[in-house]
């Protein structure tokens, strides 16, 4: 009897050893990586060149979409309904350097460029 609790207990111990280097190993990731990484999978997602979807902060004039995308030349401007916009670019900087330019702008509460979805029926 005793010769059996002499060959578990290495057992017991290598078991508990591997399940707190695994613990280790799973880290959750920063917050600015986990960003980083959702614009570099934005960046490549289908979409339609050149358009954005803007959505605004309640009670916000759209004057602030031309405040800050008037420089990359917009073609067209529509609103979607409530607060989004369709907004159509002539020079399209691309999906990351249209969230840099509001990230310190309460008024724009989101700017995603505008998506293709395949309907597969």
């Amino acid at each position: 009897m005793e010769r059996v609790k002499h060959r578990v207990w290495p057992g017991m111990v290598a078991a508990a050893m591997s399940m707190f280097s695994a613990c280790a190993v799973l880290t959750p990731a920063p917050e600015s990586s986990v960003e980083q990484r959702n614009a570099e999978l934005a960046e490549q997602k289908p979409r339609v060149p050149d358009e954005y979807l803007v959505t605004l902060a309640p009670d916000v004039d759209e004057a602030v979409i031309l405040d800050y995308y008037q420089r990359f030349g917009i073609k067209y401007l529509h609103l979607l309904g409530g607060e989004t916009y369709l907004l159509i670019l002539s020079n399209d900087p691309g999906p990351r350097a249209m969230d840099v330019l509001i990230e310190n702008e309460a008024r724009i509460r989101l700017v995603q460029p505008n998506l293709v979805h395949w309907d597969y029926r």
